[in-house]
């Protein structure tokens, strides 16, 4: 075989060894966002809302970008169905990584290459975390990559017009698409000049229309500044970006007790900078890679190394993993779909969890009438949140637990109060329904209801809803809204909770009133005992025994007494031995006292030691809870 056979036949192998990565790239990015990924998706969709009407058209185009942020919402609807709504993700992906090599004429054995922009458009939504509470921008997960394409298609638009006609087209692009694409037209305006300057067919109108760009990118925003009064002057070169919050005072102010890179706020911008800094470069060397004496070999295994190194950045450092964020929002999907077991499930999944992961599985479990022998026999503890910035529970999860504790003006409250910070959405506006039906404010839940009838996936929800409106008999017939009425029991009355939203339950649940439930009295001890307040639990405790009469207790509480009868060695509590025989296990007696005789054993080890070493024999009771699960912090 020749020599030129040879080239021929290794040029093949590399077009195609090349094709086969980008094509197990797209797939692999599929499975981790369909699969992996789902819950956030799902709750990203939850997050955000879409009407095909005048309005919200309107309302989306008062501001620049706000043609991307409309598409972006529209798009981010099939998130509901994750796999699909991760299909529509890839495929822009994909098209973005087809018009890069089509737009720079990148040559087949530097394909790989074009992988890098498309990495990095990745980068800019895998990483967010917990600031898909706090994003403003609506539809921002798509807005980065639609603007890619579109500045992609400029560019090859451009590439096909006189010189002259190309100082128009920047003019033009910027001025017109910076009320449609923000900033994103500017960057991509600066970049078709600095193209059209590389390629030197006409180094002076290449390079009036590079001037014509920079002018156009820097008066462009102050003309329309008057004209879009929503966006600061100090944002204006920002338009498209949430940006508010890269200066927020609660970002500024955070402690956390285990820092790590998760929490520098910087990380969120670099994959934007790094996207422009690619599509820069691309420019440069388009006119440069025809002098560049490169082999063909070297440059194919440079644009694989390089491909590689992005896609491993993007997974080991800017792939959000944290385990306790996708028990959270897996809890928060199944809370929707009244599918309890599985939030109790999914508890277990924590090493140590957040509190939300808490509060969702206690409330799973009270719904499930097994509060009281397994709140403990879960991993519980108060996890830092993995975030940059301060975050609560009244955005996180709060509404829901206020809604399933029956704390019904509490969660209306928090979806009005989110509404004016965020703008409505469909996870404020459902909470908003429910618990204006319950509260009787049948007027008010109908205007949400309208609202959500408008959308694409949630109008059927809205219409089940609907019912309970016009027949409000059917109410307490239905199972969902059971537990949340049981436990309405408390005069209405208007209270604060400062965003702390376990500490104002633990401190509601005090308050025992003469017609309380049974359920209301279990969750009362399950608080009483996580706060390790001996005093509430045995006046709890005693209503407990009077009112619910129970044939058996439950063994976390029957572990509760043994513990609080012990430390209070008969100084307040006197027992006889009857109770102990109808109330109290053999088995709750011999494991407590087993746990005595241990720990009198090991009292010289380090407390931390001792945890662990108990963990494995004890860590599904109330003893090991008391004294090994400390600093519980509320949020």
């Amino acid at each position: 075989m020749d020599s030129g056979n040879t080239k021929a036949v290794g040029n093949g192998f590399v077009v195609k060894y090349g094709a086969i990565i980008a094509a197990l790239f797209f797939l692999v990015e599929w499975g981790m966002l369909a699969i992996y990924d789902s819950s956030t998706l799902e709750r990203i969709e939850q997050l955000s809302i879409f009407f095909f009407d005048g309005i919200y058209f309107k309302e989306m185009m008062s501001a620049p970008a706000g043609f991307l942020s409309y598409i972006g919402s529209f798009l981010v609807q099939f998130f509901y169905y994750p796999a699909l709504g991760a299909t529509i993700y890839v495929v822009l992906l994909y098209l973005a990584f087809h018009l890069t090599i089509k737009a720079f004429d990148i040559p087949k054995h530097l394909h790989l290459v074009a992988l890098v922009p498309v990495i990095l458009l990745l980068a800019t939504n895998t990483q967010l975390g917990y600031w898909i509470f706090y994003l403003k921008m609506p539809g921002y997960y798509f807005m980065a990559l639609l603007a890619v394409i579109f500045s992609l298609l400029a560019i090859m638009a451009v590439k096909r017009l006189s010189p002259v006609l190309r100082i128009v087209f920047v003019v033009a692009w910027v001025f017109a698409g910076y009320p449609l694409m923000g900033v994103y037209a500017l960057a991509s305006a600066l970049i078709i000049g600095m193209y059209l300057v590389c390629k030197r067919e006409n180094m002076l109108l290449s390079a009036l229309a590079l001037v014509a760009a920079v002018a156009s990118v820097y008066f462009a925003p102050k003309i329309y500044y008057s004209y879009y009064t929503t966006v600061p002057l100090e944002h204006l070169y920002f338009a498209g970006v949430p940006c508010v919050q890269w200066r927020d005072v609660m970002v500024a102010k955070v402690e956390h007790l285990t820092p790590s890179y998760w929490h520098n706020i910087i990380i969120y911008w670099v994959p934007f900078f790094m996207l422009a800094a690619f599509y820069a470069i691309a420019a440069l060397l388009a006119s440069l890679r025809p002098k560049l004496r490169i082999k063909e070999k070297n440059a194919s295994v440079a644009a694989l190394l390089l491909a590689i190194l992005f896609a491993v950045l993007l997974h080991c450092f800017y792939w959000f993993n944290d385990n306790n964020f996708r028990i959270e929002n897996k809890q928060n999907n199944a809370m929707w779909e009244q599918d309890w077991q599985k939030v109790a499930d999914y508890a277990r999944d924590a090493t140590v969890p957040t509190r939300q992961v808490v509060i969702n599985k206690n409330i799973a479990l009270l719904k499930m009438g097994t509060l009281g022998s397994e709140i403990f026999s879960y991993p519980d503890g108060s996890s830092d949140i993995l975030a940059p910035m301060a975050v609560r529970l009244t955005q996180t999860g709060g509404m829901m637990a206020y809604f399933q504790l029956g704390k019904l003006n509490f969660c209306y409250r928090w979806c009005v109060e989110n509404a004016v910070e965020y703008g409505w959405r469909v996870e404020y506006l459902k909470h908003a329904v429910r618990s204006m039906i319950l509260s009787g404010e049948y007027r008010v839940a109908q205007r949400y209801i309208d609202i959500l009838k408008k959308t694409l996936f949630h109008s059927s929800w809205a219409e089940e809803m609907e019912q309970f409106v016009k027949n409000p008999e059917l109410i307490k017939k239905e199972g969902e809204f059971a537990l949340p009425l049981d436990l309405s029991c408390y005069p209405d009355a208007l209270e604060v909770d400062d965003s702390f939203v376990e500490m104002y339950l633990m401190n509601g649940f005090k308050n025992i009133y003469p017609e309380v439930s049974a359920n209301y009295l279990e969750m009362a001890l399950a608080l009483a005992m996580t706060r390790k307040d001996s005093k509430s639990f045995w006046y709890i405790f005693n209503l407990y025994l009077n009112k619910v009469n129970p044939k058996n207790i439950p063994r976390h509480f029957q572990e509760a007494f043994l513990l609080f009868y012990n430390l209070d060695k008969g100084q307040n509590v006197q027992v006889n031995k009857e109770f102990f025989d109808r109330f109290i296990s053999k088995q709750s007696s011999r494991r407590f006292d087993a746990f005595l005789k241990k720990t009198a054993k090991y009292k010289g080890m380090k407390e931390a030691d001792m945890a662990q070493y108990f963990k494995e024999e004890y860590g599904d009771t109330y003893f090991y809870f008391y004294f090994f699960v400390r600093k519980i912090r509320t949020n």
